[in-house]
C-alpha cells in the first residue's frame, strides 16, 4: 500500500515537473514572439489600411485607385506612405477591400503621419491582445481552469499567427476585441437588469466597430441573433448605413457603388487565403455561393439551437468563419477561443490540460492548435504544411459539428420530455 502511494506521488510529481517545464518554455516563446512581432510591425505593418483611410479622408476614391489607378495617390499627404515602402524594397499598392464606413473607423489615425500612426497602431494591437485575453476570461472561457486558460493564452501569443498579425498590422485583434467587448457588455446588462437601452446601444456600437474584419465578425454576429439580442444587432448596422451614405456624398458616387466597389477589390483576393474555401478552390467564383449558403444555413440554425449552448454556438461560428471566406493564417490566433465549445460539449469545462486531451475531440483540437501555432512555421507554411493544416482543421470541424448536432438533438429531446 505504501509502495503504491509512493508510485502515485512520483507520477504526480513527474506530471507537475512536465507541466511547469511546458509553461516556462511557452513563457520564453511568448516573450520572443512579442519582441519579434514588435520589430516586424515597426519595420512593415503594410496591411494597416492607413493609405485607404487617408485617401478617403482626402476625398480620393480608394476603390478606383485599387481597381484602376489614376495617379491620384501621388498627392502630398499620401505619397509618403508608398515612398516609405519603396525605400525598404517592399513596394505597396492600394487594396481597399473595406467598406467606406469601416475605413472611417481609422479616420483619427489619418491625422498622424504614417510612421507615427504605425507605432500607435502597434501599441493599440498590444492593448487589444491583453483585452482579448481579459474578455475571454470574462465571457466564453470564464469557467475554464486557470492552468488551461494560461496555457491557451500563452500558445496564442507565442504562436506564429499572432506574431504575424502584429507584424503586418492586421485588424483581426481590433475586430475580435470589440466583438468580445460587445458580448461582455450585453452580459453585464443582463446581470444588472437596469438601463437596458444604455447597454443595448453600447453593445451594438461595439459590435458595429467589430465589423472592420467582417470576414470574421459577420458570422460571429449571428451569436447575437442566437441570443435574441435584436436591438444590439440592428444598432450595429445603422452606423454603416450612415457611413456609406456619407462616403457616397463625399466622393460623388452612388450608394450602391460604395458597396459594390469594395466587394470587387475583395473578389481579387478570393484565392489568396491559406485553407479557406476560396483558397482550396483556387479562387473559383462559385466559392462565393458556398459562403452565402453557409451564412444562410447558420442564420436559420441559430433559431433552432437551445438557449443553453452559448459556448458551443460561439465556437462553431468561429470555426466556420475562418474557412467560409478569405483568411490568411495570421487570423488563426483566434483558434484558442474555440476550445470553449469542445470542452463544453464534452463536459470538460473544469478539466486540466492533461485531462482534457484524453478526450478524442480535444486531442484532435490540441494537435490542430499546435500545428497552426508552431508546426506550419517550421515548414515555412509551404503547400504540404498548409495541406496538413487543412486536413486537421476540416477534420476537427466535421467531428465538432457532429458532436454539436448530437448535443442539440439531445437538448431538444430533453426539452420535449420536460414539456410532456
Amino acid at each position: 500500500m505504501v509502495r503504491e502511494n509512493q508510485n502515485e506521488d512520483k507520477a504526480l510529481n513527474k506530471k507537475k515537473v512536465f507541466c511547469r517545464a511546458v509553461y516556462v518554455l511557452l513563457a520564453l516563446l511568448t516573450v520572443l514572439s512579442v519582441v519579434q512581432g514588435v520589430r516586424n510591425a515597426l519595420h512593415f505593418s503594410q496591411d494597416f489600411q492607413w493609405d485607404a483611410a487617408k485617401a478617403l479622408a482626402m476625398r480620393i476614391d480608394p476603390y478606383t485607385e485599387s481597381l484602376s489607378p489614376t495617379g491620384a495617390l501621388e498627392r502630398d499627404g499620401i505619397r509618403e506612405f508608398y515612398e516609405a515602402f519603396r525605400a525598404i524594397d517592399a513596394p505597396q499598392k492600394m487594396e481597399a477591400n473595406q467598406f467606406p464606413s469601416l475605413l472611417y473607423e481609422l479616420l483619427p489615425l489619418t491625422f498622424l503621419p504614417y510612421g507615427t500612426a504605425k507605432v500607435l497602431w502597434l501599441i493599440l494591437n498590444l492593448i487589444f491582445t491583453a483585452l482579448i485575453i481579459f474578455l475571454l476570461r470574462k465571457t466564453f472561457l470564464k469557467e475554464m481552469k486557470n492552468e488551461m486558460f494560461l496555457l491557451l493564452s500563452l500558445i496564442m501569443v507565442a504562436g506564429t499567427p499572432w506574431r504575424n498579425q502584429i507584424g503586418v498590422g492586421q485588424h483581426t485583434l481590433f475586430s475580435f476585441m470589440f466583438f468580445l467587448l460587445a458580448v461582455w457588455i450585453t452580459e453585464k446588462g443582463e446581470q444588472e437588469q437596469k438601463n437596458p437601452y444604455f447597454y443595448a446601444v453600447l453593445s451594438g456600437l461595439c459590435l458595429s466597430v467589430s465589423y472592420f474584419k467582417y470576414t470574421l465578425t459577420a458570422p460571429l454576429a449571428l451569436y447575437f441573433i442566437y441570443k435574441k439580442k435584436w436591438k444590439e444587432f440592428v444598432i450595429s448596422v445603422v452606423p454603416h448605413v450612415v457611413g456609406t451614405f456619407v462616403a457616397a456624398r463625399m466622393l460623388n458616387e452612388s450608394f450602391m457603388d460604395m458597396i459594390i466597389k469594395p466587394l470587387k477589390v475583395s473578389a481579387a483576393l478570393t484565392g489568396e487565403g491559406s485553407i479557406d474555401v476560396g483558397a482550396l478552390t483556387g479562387g473559383a467564383s462559385w466559392s462565393v455561393l458556398i459562403t452565402v449558403a453557409l451564412m444562410a444555413v447558420f442564420f436559420a440554425a441559430v433559431f433552432v439551437v437551445p438557449a443553453n449552448m452559448d459556448k458551443e454556438v460561439f465556437s462553431l461560428l468561429l470555426l466556420v468563419s475562418l474557412v467560409m471566406t478569405y483568411h490568411r493564417s495570421y487570423d488563426y490566433f483566434v483558434l484558442m477561443a474555440a476550445a470553449s465549445g469542445g470542452l463544453a460539449i464534452r463536459g470538460l469545462d473544469h478539466a486540466g490540460p492533461l485531462e482534457a486531451i484524453k478526450d478524442k475531440l480535444m486531442l484532435l483540437y490540441s494537435v490542430l492548435l499546435i500545428w497552426v501555432s508552431f508546426g506550419m512555421r517550421v515548414f515555412s507554411e509551404n503547400e504540404k504544411a498548409l495541406m496538413i493544416a487543412a486536413v486537421l482543421y476540416y477534420g476537427y470541424m466535421i467531428v465538432y459539428l457532429a458532436s454539436f448536432v448530437r448535443c442539440v438533438v439531445d437538448n431538444l429531446r430533453e426539452r420535449k420530455v420536460t414539456r410532456g
